[in-house]
């Protein structure tokens, strides 16, 4: 039941980021370069990475590592997926410094949950 439920979330949290990345914003032309969309991807993808990793912790055979870099790679993927889609829809760009926020914040929220991990374990 708890792997359900973990996969729940998850699932909605990547729904609810491809809604957020994927609405079209007519009323911009061209680039609109902000700093603040920037710590929302840090924070979508690292929310993200870190539901990803607490779900894989649930299975039982995998390695701490292992979960943190196939969560990772699976949040940073996810990141410049919907950065591909953002070319598609109006009012939107794409932008690799999106895509190096996601990145980033997905790094940082796994080095927080993987330090705490590794602490509690100890």
């Amino acid at each position: 039941m708890k792997i359900f439920l973990r996969s729940y979330i998850l699932f909605c949290w990547a729904g609810a980021i491809f809604i957020l990345i994927a609405w079209p914003m007519p009323e911009y032309e061209g680039t609109v370069t902000t700093y603040y969309d920037k710590a929302a991807h840090a924070f979508l993808f690292g929310v993200l990475a870190g539901l990803i990793f607490f779900l894989l912790l649930e299975f039982r055979r995998i390695k701490i590592f292992f979960a943190w870099l196939l969560s990772f790679l699976l949040s940073a993927a996810y990141s410049a997926f919907c950065e591909y889609v953002q070319a598609f829809v109006p009012g939107r760009d794409v932008a690799g410094y999106d895509w190096l926020a996601g990145v980033f914040g997905s790094f940082v929220a796994l080095a927080i949950v993987y330090g705490n991990k590794k602490r509690k374990k100890t």
